[in-house]
C-alpha cells in the first residue's frame, strides 16, 4: 500500500496548494518504464516558485504529523524525498512535462523517459548509468537529444555523458 498511499497524500497536498504540481522521478519512475528493480524511497519533484515555497512543503508534512528522517518525509512507512523545481530549468521542465498516469483508482505524474534520462545524467552514479542504458530502449531518441542539448551546461555536462554512454560522437 506504500506507493498508493504516498500518491494519495501527494495529490491531497497539491489540491491544498502546497505545491503547484509534482512528478515522480528516480527509481519509481525508472520502474514505470523498464523491468522493476529495488528502490527504497520515492523521489518527487515539486513545482514551487521559491525556496520559501519549498520550505512550506516540509512545514505542511510535519504539521500533518509525518516524521522526518534525514532528508525524507515518511509517508506510510515509505521515505519520500522532495526536490524543488528551482534547482535548475531541467527540474522545472521535467515536472511541467510529466505525464499523468493511472494507478488503481487514482492518478499520479511520472517524468517522461527522456527527462528521466537527462536527470540521471545529472546525478550520474554507477546505478544511474545502468538505468540509462535500459531506458535508452524506450526513449524517443530525437526528443532525448533535444532535451540533453537544451539543458547541457558546464556544471552538468549531460551531453558529453550521454555520448560517453552511447560510445559515439553525435
Amino acid at each position: 500500500m506504500g506507493f498508493y498511499n504516498v500518491i494519495q497524500v501527494l495529490n491531497r497536498a497539491k489540491l491544498e496548494g502546497i505545491f503547484r504540481n509534482y512528478a515522480i522521478m528516480g527509481g519509481y519512475a525508472v520502474n514505470y518504464y523498464i523491468e522493476p528493480t529495488f528502490t527504497s524511497n520515492i523521489d518527487t519533484l515539486v513545482l514551487v516558485a521559491s525556496d520559501a515555497d519549498y520550505t512550506r512543503v516540509f512545514d505542511y508534512f510535519t504539521q500533518k504529523g509525518y516524521k522526518m528522517v534525514n532528508l525524507y518525509v515518511v509517508i506510510d512507512d515509505t521515505q519520500v524525498q522532495f526536490f524543488p523545481s528551482t534547482i535548475s530549468p531541467l527540474y522545472e521542465s521535467a515536472v511541467i512535462n510529466a505525464q499523468t498516469v493511472e494507478f488503481r483508482d487514482t492518478t499520479t505524474r511520472i517524468v517522461t523517459a527522456e527527462d528521466l534520462v537527462a536527470l540521471l545524467l545529472v546525478s550520474y552514479r554507477p546505478k544511474d548509468k545502468i538505468r540509462i542504458m535500459e531506458l535508452l530502449k524506450v526513449v524517443n531518441e530525437d526528443s532525448l537529444w533535444g532535451t540533453v542539448r537544451r539543458y547541457d551546461s558546464e556544471q552538468n555536462p549531460i551531453f558529453q555523458r550521454l555520448k560517453e554512454i552511447l560510445g559515439r560522437n553525435k
